[in-house]
């Protein structure tokens, strides 16, 4: 496995890899590649042989077909696949694509003067290719760099799970597709109850300032966001698999700093495990570990140091929507914030009490002190930090139902509140159905091609775009893009053009 391993961090560092010789001036350049390549080796050589897991009975070669058969079927059947029609996301995502594959790096927009400040990463590699190549290809790049990181996270999860049968790994992975997203509750309160204003449908929203919802991860999230999601269902996977062997602690990480530039929520949804994992190791190695971290953070930090300057010099670290939810206004928050909690998350805990831990107690437990800290902040008019970093424990307690109704079937009609718990997982199937369904015989056309992406129904630039597609927070949308002036990674970091 430690091929499989050293795979998968150098899979999810190559856009950090383009992004340190593309945006930095040569001196940092140099320094960060170095020690890049460092913490890579690294972290793999750390590996010790207790803790590398065993090729038991040479499943690997079956777990790696199944999980990358799973994963293509999973990915065609996104927007970034086969389908024709494309959610008004993509023409966001188009700009991006076409702007990296045929403008100079780093991006730089000279009417407004201002260097783009985003988690690219993931948009990188694809667009690096077709700069290269052609655009026209970039959309197949895209769809082979979904592919592989969807299909690594099949393979570490069955992993995690190898001593089930291969069979009940595959059917674990097809009901992931349910999951534990909530999509029944709240519709039907507003359906019943249209004069709870709060209740939008499918979120909560508090007093306008705050709001609270959950995103399917292997539909919406997957099929609009895959910049968001592949790196978090790769990372939970990858995570879960994982983080209780000691010597691993090194490539997670790794991995983490890495993730930053495609996805920093999905950073912040995984810091629990490795919070975990460093402890653990404290306790039992001591000084002998302590001393080989602090080596290799240093190199660590030398690698990735650049890109928390980077995403943390972005004017959207200044955004009025960045609050705690006790400042939006309202006395009764705590209420909300109870229900919100319940609702989408607790409601399985009450169907399937301890039986719900027996897939993993710890990342369970970790997984909902996350939930229970994270739902206090937001991020983002839209708090994308609910919704993305939400992946990381929404993941993890979608494979504990999961691994719950197939490890205990045979309680089905035996046990009451079983029984209405997995009927009432069935009875959330009906999200995944419908939007399968809509994308396959209802919705047509796409909204833009990367070749073509249309910026000129929006404005000269992506900055007006953003304040087209924005029209209530204008200036935030800007700020979420821009890299701030006179910040240390701007005055002695960049690149200038």
């Amino acid at each position: 496995m430690r091929k499989l391993n050293f795979f998968t961090i150098s899979y999810i560092s190559i856009p950090t890899f383009l992004f340190l010789i593309l945006w930095l001036n040569a001196f940092y350049s140099i320094v960060s590649v170095l020690s890049l390549i460092i913490v890579l080796v690294l972290s793999n050589k750390y590996l010790e042989k207790k803790d590398i897991i065993d090729n038991e009975n040479g499943k690997l070669k079956g777990i790696l077909a199944s999980s990358f058969l799973f994963a293509l079927v999973l990915c065609l059947f996104s927007e970034f696949g086969i389908i024709g029609y494309e959610s008004y996301d993509y023409t966001a995502h188009n700009l991006k694509f076409n702007m990296l594959a045929t403008q100079d790096l780093p991006l730089y927009d000279k009417d407004r003067d201002i260097y783009m400040c985003y988690y690219l990463g993931n948009y990188l590699v694809p667009s690096f290719l077709g700069k290269y190549t052609s655009v026209g290809m970039v959309k197949i790049y895209f769809f082979l760099w979904s592919y592989i990181g969807i299909g690594l996270a099949f393979t570490w999860l069955q992993i995690r799970l190898i001593n089930l049968s291969h069979l009940k790994r595959i059917l674990l992975c097809f009901a992931l597709l349910i999951g534990a997203y909530v999509c029944v509750i709240l519709p039907l309160i507003h359906i019943v109850f249209p004069q709870l204003s709060y209740i939008k449908s499918s979120l909560i929203e508090i007093n306008e300032q705050f709001i609270l919802t959950q995103i399917p991860i292997f539909t919406r999230s997957l099929s609009e966001s895959p910049q968001h999601s592949v790196p978090a269902i790769l990372g939970i996977c990858y995570f879960l698999a994982t983080f209780t062997r000691g010597s691993y602690f090194f490539s997670l990480a790794y991995f983490l700093l890495a993730s930053l530039f495609l996805a920093p929520f999905t950073a912040i949804g995984l810091v629990g495990f490795l919070v975990f994992a460093c402890v653990k190791n404290l306790f039992n190695l001591g000084k002998y570990f302590l001393v080989r971290s602090i080596i290799f953070l240093i190199f660590l930090l030398l690698a990735y140091g650049p890109v928390m300057l980077f995403l943390t010099s972005s004017e959207a670290t200044d955004m009025e929507s960045n609050r705690a939810i006790w400042s939006s206004g309202t006395p009764y928050w705590s209420l909300y914030y109870l229900f919100y909690i319940l609702s989408s998350y607790g409601i399985w805990f009450l169907f399937f009490g301890k039986k719900l831990i027996e897939f993993d107690r710890t990342a369970i437990a970790i997984s909902s002190i996350i939930l229970i800290i994270m739902s206090m902040f937001q991020m983002g008019h839209y708090n994308d930090l609910n919704m993305r970093a939400g992946v990381i424990p929404q993941m993890v307690l979608a494979i504990g139902v999961t691994y719950v109704i197939i490890i205990n079937w045979s309680y089905l009609f035996k046990e009451y509140l079983f029984t209405i718990g997995v009927f009432f997982w069935f009875l959330n199937s009906l999200s995944p159905l419908k939007f399968y369904y809509d994308r396959l015989f209802v919705l047509e056309g796409t909204e833009s091609t990367i070749e073509d992406p249309g910026l000129e129904k929006f404005g000269k630039s992506y900055y007006d775009f953003m304040e087209k597609a924005y029209p209530l927070n204008p200036e935030e949308a800007v700020k979420q893009y821009s890299l701030k002036k006179g910040s240390i990674f701007e005055m002695y970091l960049l690149k200038k053009r």
